[in-house]
């Protein structure tokens, strides 16, 4: 069995969202598959590569707001990526930090 080394408690969901890379314009979607305060996962189509710094976009989610908002957008850097077994078609993991 292997050890859960995260010091913040993850919430599962299954939740769209867009992203982008630090600095660029071109929009990549994913879904999110859990997330917490120090991090979230994404389940992508394509690798992203540790290190990376990408902007993250959930469709209508404002945190500061109880109503439905506009694309609110977070900074995250990416810890790891994995590729998972899924009906034959390349799908990834990637273990994703808030970035200040």
């Amino acid at each position: 069995m292997i050890a859960n080394k995260r010091i913040h408690i993850r919430k599962d969901c299954l939740v769209p969202v867009r992203y982008t890379y630090e600095g660029q314009h071109k929009t990549y979607y994913a879904r999110m598959v859990n997330y917490g305060d120090g991090g979230l996962c994404l389940k992508t189509r394509t690798p992203i590569e540790p290190g990376a710094k990408l902007e993250l976009s959930l469709e209508g989610y404002s945190p500061k707001e109880s109503a439905l908002g506009e694309f609110d957008r977070y900074p995250v850097a990416v810890c790891w990526t994995k590729q998972i077994p899924e009906r034959g078609l390349p799908v990834y993991e990637t273990g994703l930090k808030y970035r200040g």
